[in-house]
Protein backbone atom coordinates (compact mmCIF):
# COMPACT_ATOMS: atom_id res chain seq x y z
CA UNK A 1 0.00 0.00 0.00
CA UNK A 2 1.23 3.40 -0.89
CA UNK A 3 1.76 6.26 1.53
CA UNK A 4 -0.96 7.66 -0.27
CA UNK A 5 -3.49 5.25 0.37
CA UNK A 6 -2.56 4.56 3.79
CA UNK A 7 -3.31 8.71 4.69
CA UNK A 8 -6.83 8.58 2.38
CA UNK A 9 -8.07 5.38 4.66
CA UNK A 10 -6.80 6.92 7.94
CA UNK A 11 -9.05 10.11 6.58
CA UNK A 12 -11.94 8.05 5.75
CA UNK A 13 -11.64 6.17 8.61
CA UNK A 14 -11.69 9.10 11.02
CA UNK A 15 -14.17 10.92 8.94
CA UNK A 16 -16.59 8.19 8.81
CA UNK A 17 -16.37 7.68 12.63
CA UNK A 18 -17.24 11.06 13.31
CA UNK A 19 -19.94 11.11 10.50
CA UNK A 20 -21.29 7.85 11.99
CA UNK A 21 -21.54 9.27 15.41
CA UNK A 22 -22.78 12.90 14.74
CA UNK A 23 -24.76 13.06 11.28
CA UNK A 24 -26.01 9.69 10.93
CA UNK A 25 -29.61 9.47 12.40
CA UNK A 26 -30.59 5.33 11.38
CA UNK A 27 -32.46 3.82 14.17
CA UNK A 28 -30.74 0.27 13.47
CA UNK A 29 -27.53 2.79 14.12
CA UNK A 30 -28.27 4.16 17.98
CA UNK A 31 -26.44 4.36 20.60
CA UNK A 32 -26.85 0.91 21.63
CA UNK A 33 -24.37 -0.55 19.22
CA UNK A 34 -20.90 -0.68 19.71
CA UNK A 35 -19.71 -0.09 16.34
CA UNK A 36 -16.13 0.07 15.50
CA UNK A 37 -14.37 0.86 12.27
CA UNK A 38 -11.26 -1.71 12.41
CA UNK A 39 -9.49 -1.35 8.98
CA UNK A 40 -9.89 0.67 5.99
CA UNK A 41 -8.91 -0.71 2.59
CA UNK A 42 -8.59 1.55 -0.40
CA UNK A 43 -8.26 0.49 -4.08
CA UNK A 44 -5.03 1.74 -5.79
CA UNK A 45 -6.81 4.03 -8.17
CA UNK A 46 -8.88 4.85 -4.81
CA UNK A 47 -12.26 4.13 -6.81
CA UNK A 48 -13.46 2.14 -3.64
CA UNK A 49 -12.83 1.30 -0.47
CA UNK A 50 -13.93 -1.17 1.81
CA UNK A 51 -14.55 -0.33 5.36
CA UNK A 52 -14.12 -3.02 7.82
CA UNK A 53 -16.39 -2.61 10.74
CA UNK A 54 -16.93 -4.69 13.99
CA UNK A 55 -20.34 -4.78 15.57
CA UNK A 56 -20.74 -6.06 18.85
CA UNK A 57 -24.62 -7.66 18.91
CA UNK A 58 -26.79 -10.50 18.21
CA UNK A 59 -26.62 -11.62 15.02
CA UNK A 60 -29.53 -10.40 13.67
CA UNK A 61 -28.95 -7.04 15.50
CA UNK A 62 -25.60 -6.99 13.20
CA UNK A 63 -27.12 -7.87 9.93
CA UNK A 64 -29.88 -4.95 10.79
CA UNK A 65 -26.27 -2.75 11.47
CA UNK A 66 -24.79 -3.95 8.43
CA UNK A 67 -27.96 -3.13 6.28
CA UNK A 68 -28.34 0.37 7.58
CA UNK A 69 -25.09 0.80 6.66
CA UNK A 70 -25.31 -0.63 3.49
CA UNK A 71 -28.15 2.03 3.29
CA UNK A 72 -25.73 5.32 4.38
CA UNK A 73 -23.53 4.88 2.50
CA UNK A 74 -24.63 7.08 0.05
CA UNK A 75 -25.02 10.09 2.55
CA UNK A 76 -21.65 8.79 3.77
CA UNK A 77 -20.30 9.41 0.39
CA UNK A 78 -21.90 13.08 -0.38
CA UNK A 79 -21.14 14.13 2.99
CA UNK A 80 -16.91 12.90 2.03
CA UNK A 81 -16.94 15.21 -0.70
CA UNK A 82 -17.87 18.08 1.27
CA UNK A 83 -15.60 17.29 3.94
CA UNK A 84 -12.40 15.53 1.84
CA UNK A 85 -10.78 17.67 -0.58
CA UNK A 86 -10.30 15.44 -2.96
CA UNK A 87 -11.04 14.85 -7.18
CA UNK A 88 -12.52 11.45 -6.47
CA UNK A 89 -13.93 10.23 -3.46
CA UNK A 90 -13.57 6.46 -2.88
CA UNK A 91 -17.07 4.51 -2.96
CA UNK A 92 -17.79 3.28 0.43
CA UNK A 93 -18.36 -0.39 0.61
CA UNK A 94 -19.15 -2.04 4.55
CA UNK A 95 -17.65 -5.59 5.42
CA UNK A 96 -18.06 -7.34 8.50
CA UNK A 97 -15.33 -7.67 10.78
CA UNK A 98 -15.23 -10.13 13.27
CA UNK A 99 -12.11 -10.17 15.07
CA UNK A 100 -12.54 -8.04 18.31
CA UNK A 101 -15.50 -10.67 18.90
CA UNK A 102 -13.23 -13.47 18.19
CA UNK A 103 -10.72 -11.79 20.46
CA UNK A 104 -13.24 -11.79 23.24
CA UNK A 105 -14.27 -15.43 22.56
CA UNK A 106 -10.58 -16.35 23.59
CA UNK A 107 -9.79 -14.03 26.16
CA UNK A 108 -12.68 -15.83 27.75
CA UNK A 109 -11.95 -18.97 26.95
CA UNK A 110 -8.21 -18.70 28.15
CA UNK A 111 -9.48 -17.21 31.82
CA UNK A 112 -11.74 -20.06 32.32
CA UNK A 113 -8.53 -22.41 31.68
CA UNK A 114 -6.81 -20.30 33.74
CA UNK A 115 -9.60 -20.96 36.56
CA UNK A 116 -9.80 -24.47 35.71
CA UNK A 117 -5.96 -25.23 36.29
CA UNK A 118 -6.29 -22.69 39.29
CA UNK A 119 -8.66 -24.99 41.28
CA UNK A 120 -7.09 -28.41 40.32
CA UNK A 121 -3.83 -26.35 42.12
CA UNK A 122 -5.06 -25.26 44.68
CA UNK A 123 -6.06 -28.74 46.08
CA UNK A 124 -1.80 -29.45 45.87
CA UNK A 125 0.19 -28.94 48.50
CA UNK A 126 2.00 -25.78 48.50
CA UNK A 127 5.73 -25.63 48.31
CA UNK A 128 7.49 -24.28 50.53
CA UNK A 129 8.26 -20.69 50.16
CA UNK A 130 11.24 -18.44 50.24
CA UNK A 131 11.30 -16.21 53.60
CA UNK A 132 10.23 -12.81 52.79
CA UNK A 133 12.14 -10.07 52.70
CA UNK A 134 11.49 -7.25 55.09
CA UNK A 135 13.03 -4.18 55.87
CA UNK A 136 15.10 -4.08 58.46
CA UNK A 137 15.63 -0.52 60.43
CA UNK A 138 19.59 -0.32 61.41
CA UNK A 139 20.13 -0.68 65.48
CA UNK A 140 20.93 2.17 67.82
CA UNK A 141 24.59 2.95 68.17
CA UNK A 142 25.91 2.48 71.67
CA UNK A 143 27.90 5.21 72.84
Amino acid sequence: MTRRMEKVADQLQVEIADLLRREVKHPALSDDVLLSITRVDVAPDLSTARIHVSVMATAVREAEVMEALTRTAPFLHRSLVKRLHMRQVPRLHFLIDHSIAEGARMTHRLREIAQSEGRELSGAPSAPSAPSASPVSPAPADD
